[in-house]
């Protein structure tokens, strides 16, 4: 299957970021992918001293930016991964919220983020809310996806229980701040995913001053496919799902776990 990860600078202003996201769609579909991804803060980049413009900017799953995609992509016939600030009940923070929209211009998936980005003198905290949804396999063309937002990839623990669940394909929607050692960081995190599940793993970043950039896809054997630098940029690559099964039979890692040693489950 072929993906294309859309790496964008978002600003402050939903209509400006809107619009943005429109023409870097209408790149994207000229390489004619099965699933267009974008990266965190699309719909809006969280201003940390203003949280109430963040939930007033907000709207729930209905509203204008995902209805936009919902028409986009049934048009075009392609999947299109989303990240919204996902309007919450009356005066609660928002959710930073992963939408997936089907060809048919359907929602099928929706991931809200685990793990806020409480570090490095962030306190993402103070802008969302906590996500307490499940991640759960998405089916993309036949293709298993799983959903994680950006401080989610330091926590090895959500991608192997998607991986127990059946993920071929775990896409990281990231909004990395940049700063000494946070781009290694990002590149060795990612490969590090790929590698211990036997599965690809999509970075789809923001880049600009802010940000790291270097979108990624990186394959099970840890190979990176595709790399973006810190521009603009929509990425288009092929993903050979077969190469999965070819890693369990290299590294049958899975297999090998000694459950009766150690079983995390439930702690």
């Amino acid at each position: 299957m072929k993906v294309a990860l859309v790496q964008m600078a978002s600003g402050t202003d939903k209509k400006v970021n809107l619009d943005k996201s429109v023409k870097l769609f209408n790149e994207a579909i000229k390489s004619k992918p099965d699933m267009i991804i974008f990266p965190e803060y699309q719909m809006v980049s969280p201003d940390y001293s203003d949280p109430e413009g963040l939930k007033t900017n907000s709207e729930p799953l209905d509203g204008d930016f995902v209805t936009t995609f919902m028409g986009l992509s049934k048009k075009n016939s392609v999947y299109t991964l989303l990240n919204v600030s996902e309007k919450n009940y009356g005066t609660l923070r928002p959710f930073n919220t992963s939408v997936l929209i089907d060809d048919l211009g359907m929602i099928i998936g929706k991931y809200r983020k685990l793990h806020l980005f409480d570090a490095y003198s962030k306190l993402e905290s103070s802008l969302y809310e906590i996500g307490r949804l499940n991640p759960g396999p998405t089916t993309v063309r036949s293709v298993n996806f799983g959903l994680q937002i950006c401080y989610d990839l330091r926590f090895p623990e959500p991608a192997r229980l998607l991986k127990l669940l059946g993920v071929q394909v775990l896409s990281y929607q990231a909004g990395w701040y940049a700063g000494e050692r946070k781009l290694e960081t990002w590149k060795t995190l990612l490969r590090a995913r790929a590698i211990e599940n036997g599965i690809f793993v999509l970075g789809t970043a923001q880049c600009g001053k802010d940000f790291t950039g270097h979108s990624m896809v990186v394959s099970p054997y840890g190979d990176v496919l595709a790399e973006t630098q810190n521009d603009e940029d929509v990425m288009a690559c092929d993903l050979d799902i077969n190469i999965i099964g070819k890693y369990a039979e290299d590294v049958p890692m899975m297999k090998q776990r000694r459950k009766d040693m150690y079983d995390v489950s439930g702690l």
